[in-house]
């Protein structure tokens, strides 16, 4: 893991430490509805901050696997769920 890696990982569970998890919980709510305004926003054609809010989603997607212990889980699922769209998309 490189110096950025361990960086982000402790500062995103400093984050989780100062402010709390149903806090955070409730910060990536925020996020996602963001990045939404930011889609819509992209799809008819107007300025967004697409790539910022994409980012902020990530930092809080990594800061939700942290709160619930479930890093191992989602990646399990995740390696499924492309192997599954891998296979709709060559038939």
């Amino acid at each position: 893991m490189n110096t950025y890696d361990l960086i982000r990982q402790a500062t995103c569970r400093t984050a989780i430490e100062r402010y709390g998890g149903e806090a955070q919980k409730r910060m990536a709510l925020e996020e996602l509805a963001e990045l939404m305004v930011a889609i819509n926003h992209d799809l008819r054609g107007r300025d967004s901050n697409l790539e910022e809010e994409i980012a902020d989603v990530e930092i809080m997607l990594e800061q939700l696997k942290m709160i619930d212990n479930c890093e191992g889980e989602v990646e399990r699922i995740k390696r499924l769920k492309i192997e599954r769209l891998k296979r709709r998309l060559e038939e």
